[in-house]
């Protein structure tokens, strides 16, 4: 998911003239993933609280504009071309993320808990794209979908998402 430019690591919308629905996600998630590489460094680095903290809300933010577009247009569209336990997964890593998401916001920057947290989070980042573009994207590919029409349709949906964060 891209987002406005307050993060150093927003990149540039995509164009669904330019980009099919794996695209979109697999730029979306290169995004999320050098955030929680970012978030990964400063957990084990001594960095001022304040740069921790904008990382860890900038990744939190792309997390979630990324897990709308995907649970409410791409899982769906997918689902014919996927078997139920490959989604199941998906949905399952989603739930962490947005668990260890809750328990981020309910910690101090400055406490321990909060690096370990990041860290967590960024290794759930980094296994779910690793899934995806492993598993699922492959298959979404074979099964044919109108990809372009589903980008298209995830596209707007950032727009409006960005909009509101």
């Amino acid at each position: 998911m891209t987002t406005a430019p307050t993060s150093r690591h927003a990149s540039p919308p995509v164009s669904a003239d330019h980009a099919d629905a794996l695209e979109i996600l697999r730029c979306d998630h290169e995004e999320a993933r050098a955030l929680a590489d970012e978030c990964r460094r400063f957990a084990r680095s001594v960095s001022p609280e304040q740069d921790i903290q904008q990382v860890a809300e900038t990744l939190c933010r792309v997390l979630h504009m990324l897990s709308e577009i995907e649970e409410d247009l791409f899982y769906p569209a997918a689902r014919a071309a996927l078997a139920p336990q490959v989604l199941a997964l998906a949905r399952l890593e989603h739930a962490t993320a947005k668990a260890i998401i809750r328990q981020l916001q309910l910690t101090d920057p400055g406490e321990p808990r909060y690096e370990a947290l990041l860290v967590a989070l960024s290794d759930c980042v980094e296994r779910h794209v690793q899934h995806e573009q492993a598993e699922l994207f492959p298959r979404v590919r074979e099964a044919h979908l109108d990809l372009d029409e589903l980008g298209d349709r995830m596209s707007e949906r950032q727009e409006e998402l960005r909009a509101h964060h």
